[in-house]
């Protein structure tokens, strides 16, 4: 499959399509970074830079299979100011420009969730008649990148095209799927509290079951899901100090999280690492959030596990002697209203630019790059955090691709 990916970013396209075999003949992309990106990891593949300048007819010379892009989604987002395709967004036009000139045999467009609203929906109806005029069968459907494999709830709208047939529905819809007698969420929401009642109801109000059976979603009952371990050792759900922490069971109630009490091992904040290791069993520090009357202590990062969040008194000093009424490095404030009554301000750590390539399915340091002059160690995060955020999840395109390359086969 020869493709052309435009409104291009960091190409998560191509890094979810190279296992298939495709081939990228351009990119088209033309902010700096993500620019260099693509420089350093596809040095072959020429970027044709300002859409709006490409002659597409002279730029790419022989068959096109595929284009693939998101045209700018800033005025067509909920969080914006919904111009429309009066805003950024109107380089919708250039994305059916660049179809009309080429003429693939598929296409694949993609953009967030408010575009279907947009103007009241006469936006994305207009990529629809347009694309239409041109003789293509379309599907469109909202894909959640939290179901592929990735630790995050990310719902973009994807659109394909078949040029002649409506082999597009084929792409986006499963057979399974396409029966239309699925419960509504309603329905399912029923079905979960339903559930809940009884696993409460079977272990006397501990939401329990038997020992051997499956833990059913946390119920609304109002049971403690966690809670201290107490005296004797693992009965609260932890194992030997050291080993990994197992998943939740229906024997007991394992802790996620406890207050953390003065005198007992100290800190448990990352700071020598860029990631956080998963949880432990150690009881001292398995926890994502507790409390402390006094100081905040960072501990050996290669000895303790970081914790995510913490509570912590204001005027207290963390292990770098920082003064706590300041933001940490490499963490901010969720709650800067210091109460009357206990003093405690909340801080979370910020995601690092490596979790964050993760999230979207990237390589480890995929947007890591020399810049202007610079060794990559040195890449500044800003813009790493722009380029992840910008672009698409990897593992879905993933899926795409290998749905597309199957119909195309038949």
């Amino acid at each position: 499959m020869r493709y052309v990916s435009i409104f291009s970013g960091v190409e998560a396209a191509t890094l979810a399509w190279e296992p298939l075999g495709w081939e990228p003949l351009a990119f088209c992309e033309i902010d700096d970074f993500p620019s260099a990106v693509l420089a350093e990891h596809w040095p072959n593949v020429p970027n044709l830079g300002d859409i709006t300048k490409v002659d597409w007819k002279k730029e790419i010379h022989g068959a096109v299979d595929l284009v693939v892009g998101g045209s700018p989604c800033q005025s067509f987002s909920i969080a914006g100011k919904r111009e429309g395709l009066k805003g950024a967004s109107g380089l919708m036009f250039e994305y059916i420009r660049c179809v009309q000139e080429l003429m693939p045999r598929w296409f694949l467009w993609e953009n967030v969730k408010g575009a279907l609203s947009c103007e009241g929906g006469a936006a994305f109806g207009q990529l629809l008649r347009e694309m239409d005029a041109l003789g293509y069968g379309l599907a469109w459907r909202v894909l959640d990148a939290q179901f592929f494999g990735v630790a995050q709830r990310r719902e973009r709208l994807f659109l394909v095209g078949h040029l002649g047939d409506a082999r597009a529905c084929e792409v986006l819809f499963e057979p399974e799927s396409m029966c239309w007698d699925t419960p509504s969420s309603r329905e399912k929401r029923k079905a979960v509290a339903a559930a809940s009642g009884r696993c409460v109801a079977q272990g006397s109000g501990t939401g329990r079951l038997n020992p051997d059976d499956q833990h059913d979603t946390f119920s609304i009952a109002g049971n403690i899901i966690g809670r201290k371990p107490e005296n004797g050792g693992n009965g609260g759900g932890f194992q030997e100090p050291g080993e990994p922490m197992y998943t939740l069971t229906t024997i007991d109630r394992p802790a996620v999280a406890f207050k953390y009490h003065q005198g007992s091992k100290a800190g448990g904040i990352g700071a020598a690492v860029e990631q956080s290791p998963t949880l432990t069993a150690d009881y001292h520090n398995p926890a994502v959030m507790y409390e402390e009357s006094e100081a905040c202590l960072c501990a050996h990062a290669s000895k303790e596990p970081p914790v995510v969040a913490f509570k912590n008194h204001q005027g207290a000093t963390n292990g770098s002697g920082t003064d706590e009424s300041e933001p940490i490095a490499g963490y901010h404030n969720i709650n800067d209203n210091t109460t009357a009554e206990s003093g405690i301000r909340s801080v979370v750590r910020r995601l690092t630019p490596l979790e964050c390539e993760r999230l979207q399915g990237f390589p480890d340091n995929h947007t890591r790059i020399p810049w202007k002059g610079k060794p990559a160690e040195e890449c500044p995060d800003s813009l790493r955090y722009k380029a992840c955020g910008n672009s698409m999840a990897v593992p879905v395109m993933r899926w795409l691709g290998e749905r597309i390359e199957a119909v195309d086969r038949l």
